[in-house]
């Protein structure tokens, strides 16, 4: 591998393991704000692996996608540089896009609920019509009955 591919190869991994962090970092910011149920283990399990296929496609137009030992471990280096120097500046930010979006979830679950209640049968209507379908299936066969000693 020439020189100038080996130093791309170095700064694309740097650069992606800061990337993989800040990404990392506002999806757990996130997360924990909004509660999303199942898309959280979702998200967790596919934005490494999604983040795995962009970080290998970029390195196959740089290198033809060799990765050896050294890159991984710079890799780690621009990960850990995130976390120590620039999460605390970016976890103000992520604030800030949370409490700028925290009215527009509360509307959706508003409108949500509403959705919900209207679609969402009570439970004593279930339990009326229940009983008039018993009681329409009694009549019937008490008619029919009737009408079976009748004849006999």
């Amino acid at each position: 591998m020439l020189l100038a591919t080996q130093v791309q190869s170095i700064l694309y991994h740097f650069l992606m393991g800061w990337v993989f962090a800040f990404g990392f970092s506002m999806l757990v910011s996130f997360k924990k704000a909004f509660r999303f149920g199942f898309l959280k283990a979702a998200l967790e399990f596919l934005y490494p692996i999604v983040f795995t296929m962009i970080l290998f496609y970029g390195l196959f137009h740089i290198n033809g996608g060799v990765t050896d030992a050294y890159l991984i471990l710079f890799f780690i280096l621009g990960i850990m540089i995130y976390y120590r120097f620039y999460l605390s500046v970016f976890l103000q930010f992520f604030n800030g896009i949370k409490r700028f979006l925290k009215p527009l979830q509360h509307k959706i679950l508003l409108v949500n609920s509403k959705i919900v209640g209207i679609i969402k049968v009570p439970v004593k209507m279930l339990k009326r019509r229940r009983r008039n379908v018993r009681k329409k299936r009694n009549k019937k066969s008490k008619k029919e009955k009737a009408s079976d000693s009748d004849i006999s």
